[in-house]
């Protein structure tokens, strides 16, 4: 890779966020871990080559429930390019039941358990992940909470509800990817069967618009400098409902977001812009 001209030392970058891959890149300018790797590992690559990131530079990839949007790539990753996957013992056993990824490079694997610390470092950049569980309907599905540089970053998506575990880590941190999966109008009068309907609406489902900014509106405060929405819905949600959604509770709640606080929907198909979440 290519000197990088403007080099940080902490930034997020989603490579891919919802139902059809889930992958982020959180680290520095040149090293640092995936989370989720429900992506082609040939995109995965190419995406990180066009933020000046190579595999090479890639520490560990951090796995937080076995659905196949957030593991496809994992045969690969671990298999030619020798990628280790921190996870709970329960999503490694579904990625090793799963058709797609039963055949990964077991001995790749590094267990996690939940609220357990892990500290990675390499090319002068340190990460310190934790990992905790999430309601959702994987066994052991869980969420992370990323320290490096003394900013603090939590990644909770795929989740029905935001419980204790989950808001005790969202609380601490500076940013985060927070999920803002449906419209709960749009939900329940599309054309999901109606069990799919319930699924999604369930605990063990995912959070709606609504649910999510109300909780944020709730606890927000001026040190949150990025609150990023991610796993929109494709067939029941829209960017911007899921914005209006957010500026509309707080402004009913009466909650003002500071103007260096970054409010952005996460892009489905694509990559996001990068999220440089440096120490101010």
């Amino acid at each position: 890779m290519s000197p990088v001209l403007f080099p940080v030392d902490f930034q997020l970058c989603s490579l891919s966020s919802g139902s059809s891959g889930n992958s982020f890149y959180a680290g520095s300018s040149s090293h640092g871990i995936l989370i989720d790797a429900g992506i082609s590992a040939r995109r995965i690559r190419k995406t990180l080559e066009e933020i000046g990131v190579g595999l090479d530079g890639i520490q560990g990839v951090f796995i937080t429930h076995n659905h196949i949007d957030h593991i496809s790539a994992l045969t690969l990753l671990t298999k030619k390019h020798k990628l280790p996957v921190y996870c709970s013992e329960g999503t490694w056993k579904g990625i090793l039941r799963n058709r797609m990824t039963f055949d990964v490079d077991q001995s790749m694997y590094r267990p996690l358990g939940f609220d357990e610390t892990v500290e990675l470092t390499a090319g002068g950049t340190s990460v310190k992940v934790t990992m905790f569980p999430v309601s959702h309907d994987a066994h052991e599905a869980s969420g992370f909470f990323i320290e490096s540089s003394g900013r603090k970053l939590v990644i909770a998506t795929d989740l029905g509800a935001i419980g204790p575990e989950v808001a005790h880590f969202l609380k601490q941190a500076d940013a985060m990817v927070i999920e803002s999966n449906y419209d709960e109008h749009m939900l329940m009068n599309g054309r999901y069967p109606e069990q799919l309907k319930q699924r999604v609406h369930s605990s063990l489902g995912h959070m709606c618009n609504l649910h999510t900014s109300d909780f944020l509106a709730e606890n927000y405060h001026p040190g949150i400098t990025h609150i990023l929405l991610g796993h929109l819905s494709a067939e029941n949600n829209t960017p911007e409902l899921a914005l209006n959604t957010l500026h509309n509770t707080f402004a009913g709640k009466g909650v003002t977001i500071h103007q260096n606080t970054v409010v952005k929907a996460l892009p489905r198909g694509s990559r996001s812009e990068i999220f440089v979440l440096e120490k101010k």
